[in-house]
């Protein structure tokens, strides 16, 4: 794992394991909430209050797991309360893309504005909007105090 830059602004843990969000980028690994990897703090990175969220409950009884594929992307810059929605793509770009993975989740975009959903999979909302959603969902949440998580 490589020296970040700047500091973690969210971690998630899901079932592939822990990621640390950053601006612009972010860092994964194959930990646990027990046993973090990336979200270990050995780096020293990760600042005091830092929130955190265990989305394994929340697949685990099926909410999360609808949110996972339904859901809005978290952008930890974002303003807080705020939201990025997904712009129309043009019917060129729409049909480029028609046969890969980005052309799925157009799909699902177009269904959660028929659906008349808040969000799509394509949008993004701040970081106190993706812990509401995912603490609805039945997530955990906690937050990083004197270098190890608490849960709240």
């Amino acid at each position: 794992m490589s020296k970040k830059t700047d500091n973690p602004k969210l971690i998630t843990f899901g079932k592939g394991g822990d990621t640390v969000h950053y601006s612009n980028s972010t860092l994964t690994g194959y930990g646990s909430p027990e046993h973090p990897h990336a979200a270990d703090n050995k780096r020293g990175d990760i600042p005091e209050g830092c929130p955190v969220i265990n989305k394994i409950p929340a697949i685990d009884n099926g909410g999360g797991f609808e949110l996972s594929i339904h859901g809005p992307m978290v952008n930890v810059d974002l303003p807080d309360n705020k939201t990025d929605k997904a712009p129309e793509p043009c019917h060129w770009f729409e049909s480029a893309v028609s046969g890969n993975q980005f052309g799925v989740l157009l799909k699902l975009q177009k269904v959660s504005k028929i659906k008349k959903e808040k969000y799509g999979p394509l949008d993004s909302v701040s970081i106190p909007v993706f812990i509401e959603l995912w603490k609805n969902a039945g997530a955990i949440i906690g937050h990083f105090h004197n270098g190890f998580i608490i849960w709240d």
